[in-house]
């Protein structure tokens, strides 16, 4: 009786798939679809429930859908997608600040960037991606970017590219008592930009990428930025023109479970780039190398765990100013010194969080909005501790770190707290945290994206 039970189990479990269903797809060709999917037509199941989960959030991942549900009949497998909206021109409103909470202490309307953003999503229905930005207000930009996840026939080789313009009156000229400083001139635009860049892309399997990608980037300066009296190390050799050339590869494996706000899985992220500097017929050839790890878990029913450990190498001793940054720019702070910043030629970062689930639910959202009719949303308590090291190179110290009263390098600094984040369509977040610096300085700060 019990060889026959488990028989029976062994029979529901193996199965071989002999045809795969797409439905819902109206746009999107069902070898994107496919593509992501962890089995084929003739493979032979032994887990279906894990083959199931993996599949549906690889889909996710794509950002093309708002709901996915896949099911089994017998050897048939159907795929239900609920399909985005995939065109999106909206109006640009932003600021010019490194975060929200910066922005928060003035309010100043001058310091928003505002324009018009058009996203395209999924042309084709190949997941191609065209993104133009067309920005006024503090910054005057220029923003060009047309993504091919794949020009193959096996979906494995994709390609990339990025051009921008942009112009300010206004430049973070200097780092002083660990805070960006700002240089106005309402007369005339103070600097220039203006880069393009192209990557390809290789993704053999499901969860390994690999990119290669060239660039050239040129930045004008007006003479005042480079004087004796603002910046004269702001460009290298106090020029006020420098163009760069750069070569880069990133490896990335992913194996989290939602790429907007991750529960599980892991992430390694390694990079590597050398680039030819040049102003006034100098050259100097610099050399940077990033790594990152990430993983994320599950503790007990509703609690999670993450850390994430980043460090960054970049070769030149003494870098010009638009080179130093290290902690407090983008995703690379310590909570906590969100309104500092750490500048530097290497760094080390770590952040570990413990997160509580203390609802997961879809409501009805837009009835009249086709494929916008149910909302998922989670909300997660949350605390944390961040850690971080930035090295300033003692042998040849650089002035502008040196002699404004920057104190956080050289040593160990880590922030604390504990937070509310918000998480709608398993990717878009809020976050609202309250947060301790080393020295018991506290506040609260604002986010709109995952903390790692």
């Amino acid at each position: 009786m019990i060889q026959q039970s488990f028989a029976q189990t062994q029979q529901d479990t193996i199965f071989t798939v002999d045809s795969i269903i797409i439905t819902g797809n109206k746009k999107t060709r069902s070898n994107i679809i496919t593509r992501e999917l962890t089995f084929k037509q003739g493979d032979t199941i032994q887990n279906w429930q894990y083959q199931q989960e993996q599949s549906r959030r690889q889909l996710i991942n794509l950002f093309l859908f708002n709901e996915i549900l896949i099911k089994r009949n017998a050897n048939i497998v159907t795929v239900h997608v609920t399909e985005r909206w995939y065109i999106w021109p909206y109006p640009e409103l932003d600021y010019a600040d490194r975060n929200l909470s910066q922005w928060l202490l003035t309010r100043d309307p001058k310091r928003l960037i505002y324009g018009l953003r058009l996203e395209w999503f999924n042309i084709r229905g190949r997941n191609e991606t065209m993104q133009l930005d067309l920005i006024m207000g503090y910054t005057r930009m220029v923003n060009f970017g047309y993504k091919i996840p794949y020009f193959n026939k096996k979906q494995t080789w994709g390609a990339q590219v990025y051009a921008t313009y942009s112009t300010n009156k206004e430049v973070w000229y200097k780092t002083a008592e660990d805070k960006v400083q700002f240089f106005k001139d309402r007369d005339r635009n103070l600097i220039n930009r203006r880069g393009l860049e192209l990557a390809v892309t290789h993704r053999k399997k499901i969860f390994s990428y690999h990119q290669v990608y060239a660039g050239y980037l040129e930045i004008n300066i007006a003479d005042t930025v480079r004087s004796a009296a603002v910046n004269p190390d702001f460009l290298l050799n106090g020029s006020n023109r420098q163009r760069e050339t750069y070569l880069g590869y990133n490896f990335t494996f992913d194996r989290r479970d939602f790429k907007g706000f991750p529960l599980r899985g892991y992430l390694v992220k390694i990079g590597a780039e050398g680039a030819d500097l040049r102003v006034d017929g100098h050259a100097v050839t610099t050399f940077a190398l990033r790594t990152s790890v990430s993983r994320y878990f599950r503790i007990s029913g509703a609690f999670y765990g993450s850390f994430n450990a980043t460090a960054k190498y970049y070769s030149l001793d003494l870098p010009p100013y638009t080179k130093v940054r290290a902690l407090g720019y983008g995703k690379d702070y310590i909570r906590g010194y969100e309104l500092k910043v750490i500048d530097g030629n290497q760094f080390v970062l770590g952040k570990t969080e413990l997160k509580y689930r203390f609802l997961n639910r879809k409501y009805k959202f837009m009835k009249r909005f086709r494929n916008y009719e149910i909302l998922p949303v989670s909300l997660y308590l949350s605390t944390y501790y961040d850690i971080g090291y930035v090295n300033k190179n003692s042998g040849n110290q650089l002035l502008y770190i040196q002699s404004d009263n920057n104190k956080l390098a050289n040593s160990w600094q880590y922030g604390f707290g504990m937070g509310l984040n918000i998480v709608m369509f398993y990717d878009y977040c809020f976050r609202a945290e309250y947060s301790f610096d080393k020295y018991l300085n506290h506040r609260m700060y604002f986010s709109f994206v995952a903390s790692m």
